[in-house]
């Protein structure tokens, strides 16, 4: 039965479409789902010690002590962000208390999961932890069990996370593996197989190695193949792409369009011959986990070429539902690419089964039932006991 939850977020980015899916989800099955922010422009923790309740501050002192006294010797660097950010998980305690809360969920084992736990100890409530790539394949493997070894449960979206969280030592029981899901009447299948036109839309940030496609559609001109490479989105690798695009003689042939739009993103997916991302490993062990993208590409119909380098693996079989690569690798890239752009049997034997593998794996509303069930255990019987009672139909 569903009972009162809070959600704690950093901040509600554009590309985390994959978290509001969530929450509509949730509340749609009546689901008294409150969300909170850490910044943003909406709904926005305040600072304010003075918020929380003058019956839970002495245990709200106790709880962030005992926080950062573990912390501080081993990481003062995030020691000293949660100090910092202290004010906003009393305000935090408040409205889940108000909300009668039974359990705190934060997105992302980062600051996030510090200060839920800390509120979720205050209230005497259970909390639990979404993780997903950067904040957990970038985090030295003491610091996150630290930071969520007092969690009830912690769901991944990645077999790749989950084994993640699990080599730092957190409790294989405690971790579930519970896979972002695709509304799909928003997505139909609709495989009219356009010519000519490769896609990617991600942040442009090293990990996704959009290098190695400029590089790759530089050796596909080489060859002689008539074609058009679209990149959407903004971030820090975005000049530098430029330059190498400009370098390479590319101008004509790949084009920068920016950030787009949910709706923009599904149109120019229909349109393509193929979705690419050609992620990497970075040095600091960050790569990709099961990149949205991918998800949405292949519903539609798209079919999609991608590498080997995060989580992508779990989702794509070389050959049979899409096409894998090594990461870095221009030449295979580029070899895959041709495939894309010439063989049309290859493209609508991929398509089909990429549609069934969503569709089996990666539908939303049978997805969300796993993540209600995660939910329920992670509460335990006391929040579902307590839990109010829906309305009766009129």
């Amino acid at each position: 039965m569903p009972f009162s939850a809070t959600y704690l977020l950093d901040r509600l980015a554009p590309s985390e479409t994959f978290i509001q899916r969530e929450l509509d989800q949730l509340r749609r099955r009546s689901w008294p789902v409150a969300l909170w922010l850490l910044s943003g422009d909406a709904g926005v923790l305040k600072f304010s010690l003075a918020a929380c309740p003058r019956r839970l501050r002495w245990r709200f002192f106790t709880a962030a002590c005992a926080r950062l006294l573990e912390e501080l010797p081993r990481s003062p660097l995030t020691a000293a962000r949660m100090l910092k950010r202290l004010p906003q998980a009393a305000h935090l305690v408040k409205k889940a208390a108000d909300s009668d809360s039974r359990l705190i969920h934060a997105h992302f084992a980062g600051i996030t999961a510090d200060l839920a736990s800390v509120a979720a100890r205050t209230l005497g409530i259970p909390w639990t932890c979404g993780v997903h790539a950067h904040d957990i394949f970038t985090c030295r493997p003491a610091l996150l069990h630290r930071r969520l070894r007092t969690a009830a449960g912690i769901v991944a979206c990645s077999r790749l996370a989950a084994d993640t969280v699990i080599a730092a030592g957190l409790r294989p029981e405690k971790v579930a593996v519970v896979h972002h899901g695709l509304p799909l009447n928003d997505f139909p299948f609709d495989r009219i197989q356009p010519d000519e036109l490769l896609f990617t839309a991600s942040r442009l940030e090293p990990k996704k190695g959009l290098d190695t496609l400029v590089r790759a559609c530089a050796l596909l001109a080489r060859r002689g193949l008539r074609f058009t490479c679209v990149i959407a989105g903004t971030g820090p690798s975005e000049r530098e792409l430029k330059r190498l695009s400009k370098k390479l003689g590319l101008e004509q042939t790949v084009y920068f369009i920016g950030w787009q739009s949910q709706e923009e993103t599904r149109s120019r997916l229909m349109d393509a011959s193929a979705l690419v991302l050609p992620s990497r490993r970075t040095r600091d062990g960050d790569r990709d986990g099961i990149a949205n993208i991918l998800l949405e590409a292949m519903a539609i119909g798209t079919p999609v070429v991608t590498t080997t380098a995060g989580a992508a693996g779990e989702l794509i079989t070389h050959n049979v539902n899409g096409l894998l690569v090594p990461p870095d690798d221009p030449g295979a890239l580029a070899d895959a690419l041709a495939a894309a752009l010439t063989t049309k049997e290859l493209l609508v034997r991929l398509s089909k089964a990429a549609r069934h593998t969503v569709e089996e794996h990666f539908d939303g509303s049978k997805n969300i039932v796993q993540l209600e069930a995660f939910f329920t255990q992670a509460a335990g019987p006391a929040a579902t006991a307590c839990a109010p009672k829906p309305p009766s139909p009129a």
